[in-house]
């Protein structure tokens, strides 16, 4: 039930006020229909528990404090300048009623059960005792003081010392009746279990009572957290190496990335039954690609989270996404992965890692997702720039992290190593230190983060080196119109930072075959070969064009159409031995649907046909409508037709934050409907 503070309080805040509540607190968004509705999504577990994430240790502190001893008196002013309830405000863990400051509902419980490393109070625990003894009282006595823990003998100090950090311990046989003659020295466990100091919880585990553990804590369990974790010293990094670094990583990763759609568009990855990829698909892409087995999963784990690569659910196989995400400017492509990795629930870096059933996390799989990895990220980026600027140990940097953010010491732990090896194949890293898109990106200043890069990135090129060998290296990053030219004359050769291809005679009959002239061809290599073309290349593409076409391949049953004497002895050849033909017009023969039962379904592969017109010594023309790349609608940003999975939490868009604050200004009666003077989301 939503308590009359909450609504009170936030029926009070400004405009603006609403505006960095709803931005701190974006779980509520899409609720915030009245104020009744902002207050039941503010107060929801998920909430809840995603804001104390974003407390710092002294926040934290402050919190846990308020849940076990009470919120201080005099916190509620003056307003706002009382650290850190101001901050607890803003986040709406706390509502002012009146000149009091009180918890929300629910904070309590999201805390935890032993917040500040305290057990449950005396008397909560007593109840759980008797219960588990059959309905026997408990008599417990009071709570020791400091002193006297102090006077009692050295064995009984010593077992509540394994009690100062995690309140329950693990004891055989907890339910036993405890001894109440039990010597302290000989026996101390009995002793305080005979004392009521420890209290079973079930049968193997006893907890430390909170009031005994304010008590050996002398009243402030707080006090031995330092306020701010230690800043770990960076070693010096030049500016230029860690931008020359950062931008070879983006390029790599944008070159890796289209060479894995290409890869994948002509195989598609195979899953297995029981999920994920198999070794053996893993090694011929991982060969194929020229990368390890890290990098690989990593670079996988990429694709899935920016859309770039999907499931098919009708094969289930791993497939490129239709959207021609190659003829987007590269810095608009680098800014779609980065804000993907930024918000998406996939860890790539987590393959291999252990799981609880004992397996480890395998490419491609559930294991792989994390609903906490979007607050990981940006807890990471976030501590990076803080810290002074310079390289910083991956093991450093999730330290601080953790000491910043301790809702998040665990999960930063298990997957900030492997999140920042991610960082710095985006480029947001360069030889361990933030570069200007990174610390952008820690800003939520996107637009500026693809800005920064744009200026890394050369001019795409539209030349190519044509050599003697039939090859054409290319000078460059090339241009997508000159690339997918390319690509349709030759066949790629690996996958380096230089594109090569190489010319053969079935590449270009493969080319003629989409509409290209021997004309064309040469007219395409002259404008965009550096320097003439080479001899032998012209003399292949003459070759290529002479012996194309001379008979022609129409789908209609299947229609020949050509030389007169080539489709007579065609007409007789054995490749077409047993299929029905027929001669209508001179020049023209038409071939029937192969009448052998094992031919059923295979009418439209001209793959026979093909064969038999070979045999004679000549090279087909296929005059077939070859499905294209789904180019997107004119006009249309091919990024906007990718289907990025949507992360567990999405983050509210822009639009979606300032109508809901124009509907709480309707409620309230307000005439302002954009309280933040502007848009505080960069998207």
């Amino acid at each position: 039930m939503v308590p009359d503070g909450l609504l009170r309080d936030l029926a009070s805040r400004s405009p603006a006020e609403l505006a960095e509540l709803l931005a701190a607190r974006p779980d509520a968004v899409r609720s915030a229909t009245t104020t009744a509705d902002l207050a039941e999504a503010l107060l929801s577990r998920t909430g809840l528990r995603r804001a104390l994430d974003q407390l710092s240790r002294p926040e934290l502190d402050a919190l846990e404090r308020a849940a076990v001893l009470g919120v201080p008196e005099g916190s509620a002013g003056p307003w706002p300048a009382v650290p850190p309830w101001d901050r607890l405000h803003r986040l709406a863990l706390v509502h002012r009623d009146g000149d009091a400051l009180r918890l929300v509902p629910g904070v309590v419980e999201a805390l935890g059960r032993h917040p500040a490393g305290l057990g449950r109070p005396r008397a909560v625990l007593a109840d759980l005792a008797a219960r588990l003894r059959g309905g026997e009282p408990v008599t417990v006595a009071a709570p020791p003081t400091a002193e006297e823990i102090a006077s009692w003998p050295a064995p009984v100090r010593d077992v509540l010392d394994r009690f100062r950090t995690v309140p329950v311990g693990r004891l055989p046989d907890a339910l036993r009746r405890p001894d109440a003659a039990a010597d302290a020295a000989a026996g101390p466990v009995d002793w305080l279990l005979a004392q009521g100091v420890l209290l079973p919880v079930d049968p193997r585990h006893v907890e430390l009572p909170r009031e005994v553990g304010l008590a050996l804590h002398s009243g402030d369990p707080w006090s031995a957290a330092p306020p701010e974790p230690p800043r770990p010293t960076p070693r010096d990094v030049p500016d230029r190496l860690r931008d020359n670094a950062a931008a070879a990583a983006v390029e790599q990763q944008l070159r890796r990335l289209a060479a894995l759609r290409a890869e994948l568009r002509d195989r598609p990855l195979t899953t297995l039954r029981a999920g994920g990829i198999g070794v053996r698909e893993l090694r011929r892409l991982r060969s194929s690609l020229g990368t390890d087995q890290p990098e690989l999963v990593r670079l996988l784990g990429l694709g899935e989270l920016s859309g770039l690569v999907h499931l098919d659910p009708d094969t289930s196989t791993w497939r490129p996404a239709p959207a021609r995400f190659e003829d987007v400017d590269r810095a608009d492509q680098w800014t779609h992965v980065a804000r993907s990795w930024l918000a998406s629930d996939v860890v790539p870096s987590a393959v291999g890692l252990p799981l609880a059933d004992g397996s480890v996390v395998r490419a491609l799989t559930r294991g792989a997702h994390a609903p906490e990895a979007p607050a990981v990220r940006r807890a990471l980026l976030e501590a990076l720039a803080e810290l002074p600027s310079g390289g910083h140990d991956a093991g450093e940097v999730v330290a601080y992290a953790g000491g910043r953010r301790p809702r998040l010491a665990g999960p930063l732990r298990r997957w900030g190593p492997g999140m920042l090896t991610e960082a710095a194949e985006v480029g947001l890293l360069g030889a361990g230190a933030l570069t200007a898109p990174g610390r952008a990106l820690a800003a939520g200043r996107t637009g500026d983060a693809g800005r920064s890069v744009a200026a890394w990135l050369p001019v795409p090129s539209s030349t190519v080196l044509l050599q003697s060998d039939l090859t054409a290296t290319a000078t460059g990053h090339l241009e997508p119109a000159v690339a997918r030219a390319l690509a349709q004359l030759a066949d790629e050769e690996g996958h380096g930072p230089a594109p090569r291809h190489r010319f053969t005679e079935r590449s270009l009959h493969r080319a003629l075959d989409a509409g290209w002239t021997p004309a064309t061809v040469l007219a395409w290599l002259r404008e965009h070969g550096a320097g003439p073309v080479p001899q032998p290349l012209a003399y292949l593409v003459e070759e290529a064009g002479r012996g194309h076409g001379r008979i022609r391949i129409t789908r209609a049953e299947w229609v020949l159409t050509g030389e007169e004497e080539l489709l007579a002895a065609l007409a007789g050849s054995p490749g077409l031995a047993g299929r029905p033909l027929r001669r209508p017009a001179p020049g023209v023969l038409v071939v029937g649907t192969d009448p052998h039962p094992r031919a059923a379904g295979r009418a439209a592969d001209p793959g026979p046909l093909v064969s038999a017109v070979r045999a004679t010594g000549t090279e087909p023309a296929l005059d077939l409508v070859r499905p294209q790349p789904d180019r997107g609608e004119a006009g249309v940003d091919p990024l906007l037709l990718l289907e990025v999975p949507a992360p567990q939490h999405p983050a509210p868009t822009a639009e979606e934050v300032q109508d809901a604050l124009a509907r709480l200004a309707r409620e309230r009666g307000d005439e302002t409907t954009d309280p933040a003077g502007g848009d505080p989301w960069d998207h």
